[in-house]
């Protein structure tokens, strides 16, 4: 071994002298001894051209792939392909020679071994920037092995790894589904945060991303996709978007239809997820949406299917929406509220001070007479008190 490197040394030596006079007399010169070299040489010489720093030896690199691949046949038996193919693709991506990404997307597709593809997705993530076709390869890729992993089987961690992070890199919208899918799929916790901050990175319309998700995605990743929304920093994400997307959210949990009961609690989150975000931005576009959620979650509390606090909560979504329809909505439930009460029929105080205080945040005169008459009923004080001060707030 000491007499090849020698031997590459004083090659490289002569070579770069060359160099001073025609940069492609350095390339020619080193291609020429690749193809006539013996494997070990090869390694060297692949080594020595890269220690010497100069980027247009790019075509001596990508010679040193189309030659592992040529060879592949052997590779199994011989493990100096693989070293001569991990050298040329260090080197290939420190000096960006984008023409041979066709070659090392083959080799990662071909050869399964953890170190190769290792240093096969890093060059790629340098080297195919731009190339959608390898983009969506990778996806693809990805994918599989995303499916491959919900049978039972486990593919290599490093490797689903070092493609999320290549995609992260490469930066291509067409990746988000596949990332987001890896994000939640339950490999390890560092893949999951490598996948979250590779989608991140991606380039385009986050907020299409994520409403593909919800309008395609399974109902848990319609799930985990509103979650994601709503944490991202504003930033990266404008509250508008977020509240569009919480819109579109609540649509999707009331009007998903579901035959077994986990499945229509995972929409039930959705909903009630939906509706507080939109509650806290104060998000008034859509009165409609927001009826429908309260009319679902006064049946689902009948049943015992939800708590008060998904009550208190579809109410608020009612009084922050601003319209009429929201006041007339809640001034018939209040109507409801106040024939009970009259029938001597106990309700939860919380409930109806609840309704009371967003009338009189709504401040629609079509809750006067309701307000009115829930003076003379038998509510506790505190319940009065409040309906005094929504008939204040009333606007004639």
């Amino acid at each position: 071994m000491r007499k090849v490197s020698a031997l590459v040394a004083l090659l490289g030596l002569c070579a770069v002298g060359v160099w001073a006079q025609n940069p492609q007399e350095l390339l020619k010169s080193y291609t020429r001894n690749f193809a006539i070299a013996s494997i070990d040489v090869k390694i060297e010489l692949v080594r020595d051209a890269g220690e010497s720093g100069y980027r247009e030896l790019g075509p001596l690199y990508l010679q040193a792939i189309d030659y592992v691949l040529n060879n592949y046949s052997v590779i199994d038996t011989d493990q100096r392909f693989r070293q001569l193919a991990v050298a040329a693709l260090t080197r290939l991506r420190e000096v960006e020679y984008r023409e041979a990404r066709n070659s090392v997307w083959k080799l990662f597709d071909l050869d399964d071994e953890t170190g190769v593809r290792l240093a096969c997705l890093e060059a790629l993530a340098v080297l195919a920037t731009g190339d959608e076709e390898i983009v969506v390869y990778l996806n693809r890729w990805l994918q599989t092995q995303n499916t491959v992993f919900q049978t039972g089987a486990v593919p290599d961690p490093y490797v689903i790894s070092a493609c999320v992070r290549a995609l992260g890199k490469l930066g291509h919208p067409s990746s988000f589904a596949v990332l987001f899918n890896t994000m939640g799929r339950g490999y390890t916790d560092d893949i999951s945060r490598d996948a979250r901050a590779a989608l991140l990175s991606l380039r385009g319309d986050l907020k299409s991303g994520i409403l593909g998700v919800l309008r395609e995605g399974t109902l848990q990743e319609k799930r985990e996709a509103l979650g994601l929304a709503l944490a991202l920093s504003s930033d990266r994400l404008p509250e508008e978007d977020k509240a569009e997307i919480a819109q579109f959210a609540l649509d999707v949990g009331l009007h998903t239809g579901l035959a077994d009961n986990p499945s229509r609690q995972i929409a039930r989150e959705i909903r009630f997820t939906a509706a507080r975000a939109l509650s806290e931005r104060r998000w008034s576009r859509n009165t409609p949406l927001a009826v429908e959620h309260f009319d679902a979650v006064l049946l689902e509390y009948e049943r015992g299917l939800s708590d008060i606090n998904g009550v208190l909560e579809a109410m608020a979504l009612l009084g922050n929406m601003g319209s009429h329809e929201a006041a007339v909505r809640l001034t018939q439930y209040l109507m409801l509220l106040n024939s009970l009460t009259e029938s001597v029929q106990e309700y939860d105080g919380r409930i109806v001070l609840a309704v009371v205080d967003n009338l009189g945040k709504l401040g629609d005169k079509v809750a006067f007479d309701d307000l009115m008459y829930g003076q003379y009923l038998s509510y506790s004080p505190e319940v009065k008190r409040a309906i005094r001060r929504a008939l204040e707030n009333l606007k004639w």
